[in-house]
């Protein structure tokens, strides 16, 4: 009785869900239809509702009995997996190069790279470390203490002053290894005595005054390293001058000329001293102001007469010595710039104002040129 309750209820609550399912349905209409609309073999609804009913109560009597025990699955043979993990193969085996090539195949000659020219560097310049900077010292201070004065740190570089235009002096290196001097002077030397052949007219009447003008070059090699003061002289000059002759005799019945009177002829006369010999410069100092100097050595005169006249030209000449001695008056010790731009750009150690003397003894009666010589000039170490 009480199986059939369960089952009316369960046809009804069946009948109850297919009613709703029907009303909330939307009609089929084309082109919207159901794949079973145009079955010919579908089932009635009422039969097909009934078979319903009757499954839900073979489940339901189903579920009431025990279940019944599930024999135990037959054992099965192991299925021989052929495939083939890559990446557990033994590390000794796999080798890349050749799991990438095939049997038949070749590996490509890879070609050689082409040999670059490597430009070669200059060899590195070494750097020095700058110096330490230490606190500047004070030099002195003010009275009131408000101004120190210290030393510049250029000051070990060698720097001297600066200038109010800003420029830097600095104290400079210049080589002491000069080995050549030359000088250039002019000046004035005694008339040389020569008489002619009348024993009146002399080289002062003919060529008018008791001195003539003279010019000298003297050039001196320093040999010796150790004796820089010591030197080998070599030196010419020249002596010149012009007159009128004279007549050495007079006019019978004393008309003119007379002896001693002007001739109408033109005399000149050029001697040319060829000086060696040695000097010694009392110099102990680079930059020393005035610098004394002796000088000695023979010397050979030659001397040549030409008159216009269209007479034979005279020449003759004698053997003479020399010495004297002078003062050097240092120009580069006197400004520091002057030396510094003949050291840079000339190549002049020190540049001198000369003044010089010599007494000339010649050692001809008929030709002497014994006489005293004063003269100027210039002097240079180079």
């Amino acid at each position: 009785m009480k199986s059939l309750w369960i089952t009316l209820v369960t046809l009804l609550a069946v009948m109850m869900f297919h009613r709703a399912y029907a009303q909330e349905s939307a009609p089929q209409e084309p082109p919207f239809v159901q794949e079973s609309e145009f079955d010919s073999s579908a089932k009635d609804p009422v039969d097909q509702e009934l078979d319903d009913v009757l499954k839900i109560e073979d489940e339901i009597k189903q579920s009431a009995k025990p279940p019944a025990a599930t024999p135990a699955p037959a054992p099965q043979a192991p299925v021989e997996n052929n495939t083939v993990d890559l990446n557990k193969q033994q590390a000794e085996k796999a080798i890349p190069e050749e799991d990438l090539i095939l049997p038949d195949e070749q590996q490509a000659e890879i070609p050689a790279p082409p040999p670059m020219d490597i430009p070669v560097e200059e060899a590195p310049v070494e750097v020095k470390a700058a110096d330490i900077h230490e606190p500047s010292e004070v030099v002195r201070k003010t009275a009131r203490g408000g101004v120190e004065y210290i030393r510049h740190p250029q000051a070990a570089q060698g720097l001297l002053r600066i200038e109010k235009d800003g420029t830097y002096v600095y104290r400079t290196t210049e080589p002491k290894g000069y080995t050549t001097s030359g000088n250039v002077r002019i000046g004035a030397m005694d008339a040389p005595i020569i008489t002619s052949s009348d024993g009146v007219t002399n080289f002062e009447m003919m060529y008018d005054g008791p001195t003539v003008p003279y010019l000298s070059f003297d050039y001196e090699w320093k040999p010796f390293e150790n004796h820089r003061n010591f030197a080998i002289q070599l030196g010419l000059g020249l002596m010149t001058a012009s007159g009128s002759g004279r007549f050495t005799k007079s006019a019978p019945n004393g008309g003119a000329p007379q002896a001693g009177d002007v001739a109408p002829e033109q005399y000149t006369i050029a001697a040319i001293p060829l000086n060696a010999g040695l000097s010694y410069r009392f110099q102990f100092a680079d930059r020393q102001i005035v610098a004394p100097y002796v000088v000695g050595g023979g010397s050979y005169i030659g001397m040549v007469e030409y008159r216009d006249d269209g007479n034979s030209t005279n020449a003759v000449g004698t053997p003479a010595a020399y010495g004297g001695g002078g003062l050097l008056l240092n120009v580069g010790a006197m400004s520091h710039d002057t030396a510094f731009t003949l050291r840079n750009e000339y190549g002049i150690a020190n540049l001198w104002v000369i003044l010089d003397y010599r007494y000339l003894k010649s050692f001809s009666d008929d030709i002497d040129f014994s006489s005293n010589i004063i003269s100027a000039g210039v002097a240079v170490d180079y």
